[in-house]
């Protein structure tokens, strides 16, 4: 079983939330929703769109629609690859039928759990952690030029928060013709243990040390609810100037 909260908010400043959520069989697509899943397979997954003149959202949708099919019992490494590649096929058929469509992709963060398997996978700087026995570790690894930069040693990262082109991302949906997507089968993911996914509006701004006193704090109580409001409500205090989504997801 699992409990979870869930969140899209176009925040302060944009005038189009391109940012959308996949929980099992829930698409969400603004507001914030919770409750309890009584089922033992979770697939879940963030995804930010981009494009603008509405076809960043399109891109999310027609990504996590096509993730959402793997909402089943089991499934293969090979079953999230061929998933995400299909939907990248999909968005750059698209890119080729319309003009207004040409600019328009995404990235996705996401997990599929079955209490057996546990999968991690991303293409972009959306973002997946893991909060285990008060320790906040993120899962997910940026597809981004800073990201790169820290791999070779060039920056830190602090200054990497900080950077002009920290938005700068070298890999996500619709790019380019093969994704190639991150995907790890990680540790157990064990009873108690509270699975965050977030688009970059929250990971931008909120430090990791930032959002573990956050989860150490409300993570605990009986509803994610009020974790996942402080989330980002401490995103907008922050300063984001971005839509915000934010996933929790706690194994009972």
């Amino acid at each position: 079983m699992y409990t979870y909260a869930m969140k899209v908010d176009i925040g302060v400043s944009e005038k189009q939330n391109d940012d959308r959520a996949l929980l099992s069989d829930i698409l969400l697509m603004g507001s914030g929703l919770s409750g309890k899943l009584e089922k033992d397979s979770i697939i879940a997954a963030v995804c930010d769109g981009v494009g603008g003149l509405e076809q960043g959202y399109r891109a999310a949708m027609c990504c996590l629609e096509r993730i959402s099919h793997l909402n089943k019992a089991d499934i293969s490494k090979e079953e999230i690859h061929e998933a995400i590649e299909e939907a990248n096929v999909r968005i750059r058929n698209m890119q080729s039928m319309e003009k207004l469509h040409r600019g328009m992709m995404t990235t996705v963060a996401g997990i599929y759990a079955n209490g057996e398997k546990f999968f991690v996978f991303n293409a972009g700087d959306s973002r997946v952690y893991r909060f285990r026995y008060k320790y906040l570790m993120q899962l997910s690894k940026d597809h981004s030029l800073v990201q790169d930069m820290m791999d070779m040693g060039e920056i830190t990262p602090e200054e990497a928060r900080h950077h002009e082109k920290k938005n700068v991302i070298n890999k996500c949906i619709g790019l380019e013709e093969v994704v190639n997507a991150r995907i790890i089968e990680d540790e157990d993911y064990t009873e108690g243990d509270i699975i965050l996914i977030c688009s970059d509006g929250i990971s931008d701004v909120l430090c990791e040390t930032e959002l573990k006193e956050i989860m150490f704090e409300y993570g605990e109580e009986e509803n994610l609810d009020t974790c996942c409001e402080k989330i980002v409500e401490k995103a907008i205090q922050n300063g984001t100037r971005d839509n915000m989504t934010v996933i929790l997801l706690r194994k009972e």
